[in-house]
């Protein structure tokens, strides 16, 4: 992964490893990886990181909330 600038410290992020595979989770500096967090694994459970030399890219997730979520509306 040349040249390529790491995520900030526990964001969320869509990465793609050199196999061509395309997993969500946190990128982790204290590791130096990437952290599946995606289908509901244990962020520590080693079988779920990635190295940072295995990823060929990445970005943000951007969750939009919905601007309704704190409404209650009684009947």
């Amino acid at each position: 992964m040349e040249n390529i600038s790491m995520p900030a410290d526990h964001k969320e992020v869509r990465f793609t490893d050199k196999s061509g595979n395309t997993r969500e989770g946190i990128y982790r500096d204290v590791l130096k990886a990437f952290v599946e967090t995606g289908k509901g694994g244990d962020p520590e459970d080693i079988l779920n990181m990635y190295p940072e030399n295995t990823i060929v890219e990445w970005e943000y997730i951007h969750r939009e909330k919905n601007p309704n979520a704190d409404i209650m509306v009684i009947l």
